[in-house]
């Protein structure tokens, strides 16, 4: 990053040059080596001295102690007799004094001894080198260095010095982040996009993360493009630092999430829990926070690769240019790791949204055909429940749960209309005969019950005790009873129906329990409506004065429904 970031001064060092068309000489000069002494003398030390040594710019380590050190900057006589203005340029998380040729130019902050006595300079700097001071050939460039202020120790504190022509500390760094700043836009109506359409459904959990994916691609934006546009005081940058590292694991994350919930339903939650295990690991041990967040993106890239590569070789669709976009997004990684993070993570990260964008597009049109196939499917059902002139209560509800369904779990919406298909075959095939065994009425009821545990996502069951399932009923009382309990109560998951036979002499009697309900007072209108009155014709229409109905309140709450049979009953 720093050899990119020198380079790059340097081009607009010759840039501005050129425009001035000759009217002064250019320079440019970068500090690359210094004599380092750790001293905390007022006035430039002995270089000289033994304890004194040569140590490379990305080596100096001004971190709680104080520092001095020396640089040659060899001027050209054309640019000392041109009095060309020219500044000393520098970034570093530390503050500074600055001595030419023995002569105090400027400071950055106030070095001291400790954290008291030292005042926080600024990041990047440029300090104005009086043109008295130069002189052709070798001068000398003396700084006193210090910094107790930083949050956590750093790994390269010094990031660099040069001499050039005098211009703001951060119109090099603006000019550098320019190309990055062109994604901007589009991250933010990605973010504000995706991030609409997953308010307004919230089941759609890839729009979550394409919203998420933007939005954090778009604040690692804002953080590093920070440096270029505000002049703040070094102990900010570690905050800044955090914030692109945190983003860039957010948006590691979120890739992650999509990919693995997409192309891996079964095992999404253990790969995301992989996932962040890998970048808490990172983030605590890696050094350098750049180099936290490069790693942090590779080795989630890496993984969603990984997961994605059968899925491709299967033919599933999307995956093949999901994984296009992710071996593209490594390669970017490996080829221009220097300046990935600076500039060109925007440009992958936009790729990678896009590829990720066109497949969830996909998978919503294929959400949408499948809805409508099974509205298609459910409205057929109904057609034909109102051909047998049957029309239950919950049909208008439960329709609407299977849309429900089929948005966010579309394999649960298949199933509950295959129950519901069933339980309408059932009526079907009862519904033109005068009675009907037992066993069918009892299979009917434990559809409808397989039917109202998806509509309302809770457990309902049926239990059946000493039932002689050759005994003949009118088709679809029983299912009346448990169809009327739920048009007038709601009922806790796992609540259970019991339905037994009791015989005595010429008398025998079918009782069906309803359990208590969720809400109570909600049954108070149970015993009337056109659910009973269906079944009490039917008993009569079938048996005559030999059956009878009565039903009420049970003692534990629920609701008791009673069928009574006496005389000769046939159960054939």
């Amino acid at each position: 990053m720093l050899i990119r970031l020198l380079l790059f001064n340097f081009a607009v060092v010759i840039f501005a040059g050129s425009s001035a068309a000759q009217e002064s000489p250019r320079f440019f000069q970068v500090v690359e080596d210094a004599i380092v002494c750790v001293s905390d003398v007022t006035n430039p030390p002995d270089f000289n001295a033994a304890e004194c040594e040569v140590r490379e710019l990305h080596d100096l380590n001004p971190q709680g102690r104080i520092i001095w050190f020396k640089a040659s900057i060899e001027l050209p006589p054309e640019v000392v007799a041109a009095e060309t203005p020219l500044a000393l340029h520098i970034g570093a998380l530390a503050s500074s004094e600055f001595y030419w040729n023995g002569d105090l130019i400027g400071s950055n902050g106030a070095p001291g001894a400790s954290k008291a006595e030292e005042t926080p300079g600024k990041l990047d700097a440029a300090i104005f080198v009086p043109w008295r001071l130069l002189r052709a050939g070798a001068n000398e460039l003396s700084i006193k260095m210090a910094s107790f202020h930083n949050l956590v120790q750093v790994h390269t504190p010094v990031h660099y010095l040069y001499v050039a022509a005098a211009r703001p500390a951060t119109a090099p760094l603006s000019f550098y982040y320019v190309p990055a700043l062109l994604t901007a836009s589009a991250f933010v109506l990605a973010a504000v996009y995706f991030g609409l359409i997953s308010i307004t459904d919230r089941r759609q959990f890839g729009t979550v993360m394409i919203a998420l994916m933007a939005m954090f691609a778009g604040g690692q934006l804002c953080a590093e493009s920070l440096r270029g546009f505000v002049v703040y005081s070094y102990p900010w940058q570690i905050w800044r630092l955090i914030a692109v590292t945190f983003c860039a694991s957010g948006f590691a994350l979120a890739m992650m999430a999509y990919v693995a919930r997409r192309f891996q339903p079964k095992y999404w939650r253990v790969l995301l829990g992989i996932a962040v295990t890998v970048i808490v690991l990172v983030v605590t041990f890696a050094p350098g926070f750049d180099f936290k967040a490069l790693l942090s993106l590779a080795a989630i890239c890496l993984m969603a690769l990984l997961s994605v590569i059968k899925p491709a070789l299967t033919g599933i669709k999307g995956a093949v240019i999901t994984a296009g976009a992710l071996i593209g997004f490594l390669l970017l990684i490996i080829v221009d790791e220097q300046a990935f993070l600076d500039r060109t993570f925007y440009f992958a990260a936009g790729m990678l949204t896009v590829a990720l964008f066109v497949d969830q597009a996909r998978v919503m049109r294929h959400i949408r055909a499948d809805r409508q196939a099974i509205q298609s499917r459910a409205e057929q059902l109904e057609l034909e429940l109102l051909r047998r002139r049957i029309a239950p209560h919950f049909l208008m509800n439960t329709l609407n749960a299977l849309t429900e369904w089929v948005e966010s779990d579309p394999a649960t919406g298949v199933k509950m209309i295959d129950a519901l298909a069933e339980e309408f075959r059932l009526l079907g095939q009862m519904s033109h005969r005068p009675l009907v065994p037992l066993a069918d009425e009892i299979a009917l009821c434990q559809r409808h019950l397989e039917v109202m545990s998806y509509r309302v996502d809770r457990a309902f069951s049926l239990q059946v005790e000493n039932i002689d399932e050759k005994f003949a009923v009118p088709p679809g009382i029983i299912h009346t009873l448990i169809e009327n309990a739920f048009t007038h109560g709601r009922f806790a998951d796992g609540a259970m129906f019991k339905l037994n036979q009791i015989n005595l002499a010429e008398q025998l009697t079918l009782t069906l329990t309803t359990p208590p309900v969720d809400a109570p007072g909600s049954q108070k209108n149970a015993s009337g409506g056109e659910g009973l009155a269906y079944v009490r014709k039917r008993l009569t229409a079938a048996f005559g004065t030999s059956a009878s109905f009565t039903d009420g309140p049970g003692a534990d709450g629920g609701w008791v429904s009673q069928l009574c049979f006496t005389g000769t009953v046939s159960t054939h």
